[in-house]
């Protein structure tokens, strides 16, 4: 069994920069990822990004290599292939195909996946005309009519990218009333070739080979109709991932791990960062700053109890 000071499970933005603060407070860290690259949500941020300081106008993979720069210029201890198996946060015990890692404190950077539509077709139709991100496959649906399905900024900012490319485009939301920010939802309004279907839910998603319609159900009257499609963008949000710790920390009604002031869980030297405890402002910066807290306060706690 490995004993460092701090275990990090997951390589998100907010597990790269734990493990980074780790090496500036001179605290052995080691960061398990359980995918075959680092990256988390950034490897699904094909957008320039504006607003991370220092860094502008790099994509979400391109941020994520220069991150990784940054871990291999100062050698710290990071492992991808890391699924975790079981924790026990009472001695932060962290186990995965048979190794085991045991820290002072453990963080848990597990980030978030995209929410998927749990209706007939959405599954089946992935990569054959259901996307999450009109930034990458815009071109792939050209030149035909296309559905977005959501009412935030990622809902209305791709409804915006697929009308340049595409005839018409339908958001589909199930409200009335939009989490989006004003500018943009006024910036769709006023594009010819963007409608909108309000108080609408999703039934289904048909076709043979690839999709070919969807079927609505209007939340007023009940009426069900077909809407002929060539693709179905689904951005209603994220899901995070939090099933390894649900028997094991305090979670919010959406699922997300409850944190106090300094990203400390239900658990004593537990801690939580990232997108996996529901922050205030969903980024990049928000990830790394909670990751400076966490470690931050693990440092301060271990030199007190020397």
């Amino acid at each position: 069994m490995e004993s460092p000071d701090v275990v990090i499970i997951g390589g998100g933005p907010a597990g790269m920069s734990a493990l980074l603060w780790c090496r500036s407070l001179n605290l052995r860290g080691v960061l398990l990822e359980g995918s075959a690259e680092p990256g988390g949500q950034m490897l699904a941020m094909f957008h320039q990004i504006p607003d991370y300081p220092g860094l502008p106008g790099l994509t979400g993979r391109e941020m994520r290599d220069r991150f990784v720069d940054h871990l291999q210029d100062q050698g710290l201890d990071w492992r991808t292939g890391c699924r975790v198996e079981s924790i026990d946060p009472l001695t932060r015990t962290v186990s995965s195909a048979g190794d085991e890692w045991r820290g002072k404190g453990l963080v848990i950077a597990t980030g978030a996946r995209k929410r998927t539509l749990e209706v007939p077709g959405a599954d089946r139709f992935i990569h054959r005309g259901v996307s999450f991100s009109g930034t990458r496959d815009h071109s792939l649906y050209a030149g035909r009519k296309v559905c977005v399905i959501g009412g935030g900024d990622s809902a209305i900012e791709n409804c915006l990218i697929l009308s340049r490319v595409c005839p018409e485009v339908t958001l589909i939301h199930r409200s009335g009333r939009f989490r989006a920010r004003q500018a943009w939802l006024d910036e769709a309004r006023g594009t010819g070739n963007i409608r909108f279907l309000l108080n609408t839910d999703v039934v289904s998603i048909e076709g043979e080979e690839s999709v070919s319609g969807i079927v609505l159900r209007d939340r007023r009257d009940g009426s069900i109709r077909m809407l002929e499609t060539g693709a179905v963008f689904i951005k209603i949000g994220i899901t995070p991932n939090t099933e390894p710790f649900a028997n094991h920390l305090a979670l919010d009604d959406g699922g997300y791990i409850v944190v106090d002031r300094r990203q400390q869980t239900s658990h004593d030297w537990v801690y939580a960062i990232g997108d996996v405890t529901n922050p205030v402002c969903l980024s990049v910066a928000t990830a790394v700053g909670q990751a400076a807290i966490a470690v931050k306060d693990i440092k301060e706690r271990i030199e007190k109890s020397r």
